[in-house]
């Protein structure tokens, strides 16, 4: 057995570095997207940066974390109906949703270096508007993953499902982030 076929077959014998995998690729590809959708920003002028923070928040943070969220929570939901899987997801909205978005507000300022402060402000202002749009998609996503993906390829249907989701997710974390620079702009003009 050669080396490459030792080192391809190591996602599908762990599906937490597949997972972190994918959130590597995903997230900081999601940073790049908002900035090209709303800013019209190309490759070339990307904030690297962000994207760079994007990348290292999905692998080490986002992707452990809803990894172990899975691994539990399949230990009580055994059954592959579309009850079980609906009422898995609206679990998961209630239980983990909450948790995983003041996280992702809050880390992601963290890795900005924003001061303690700043990071529990960005999610007072910005965790209530978007938790109740994703109370409307994850739930819908979820008990697809839930119902017809197998459990092995759980993370990445959810890396997939959060394209989207993270694209959204950097909007909002942006759109504070694009009007204070326009205040600060603004304010040196006077």
């Amino acid at each position: 057995m050669t080396i490459l076929t030792k080192v391809l077959r190591l996602p599908n014998q762990y599906p937490l570095l597949r997972g972190m995998i994918s959130y590597a690729i995903i997230w900081p590809t999601c940073s790049i997207v908002q900035e090209y959708i709303i800013n019209g920003t190309t490759i070339g002028h990307a904030d690297w940066s962000r994207a760079a923070r994007y990348s290292v928040f999905g692998t080490f943070f986002m992707a452990p974390v809803f990894y172990g969220w899975m691994k539990y929570t399949s230990r009580f939901f055994r059954k592959k109906n579309l009850k079980t899987a609906f009422t898995r997801a609206v679990i998961e909205q209630v239980s983990y949703s909450p948790l995983a978005m003041a996280y992702f507000f809050f880390g992601m300022s963290a890795l900005e270096m924003k001061p303690l402060n700043s990071c529990i402000k960005e999610v007072r202002e910005k965790f209530w508007s978007t938790y109740k749009l994703g109370v409307i998609f994850w739930p819908a996503a979820q008990t697809i993953n839930f119902y017809f993906v197998s459990e092995k390829n759980r993370i990445v249907f959810v890396s997939a499902a959060s394209f989207v989701w993270t694209v959204y997710l950097a909007h909002v974390k942006a759109k504070d982030q694009s009007d204070v620079e326009l205040k600060v702009m603004d304010e040196k003009k006077i």
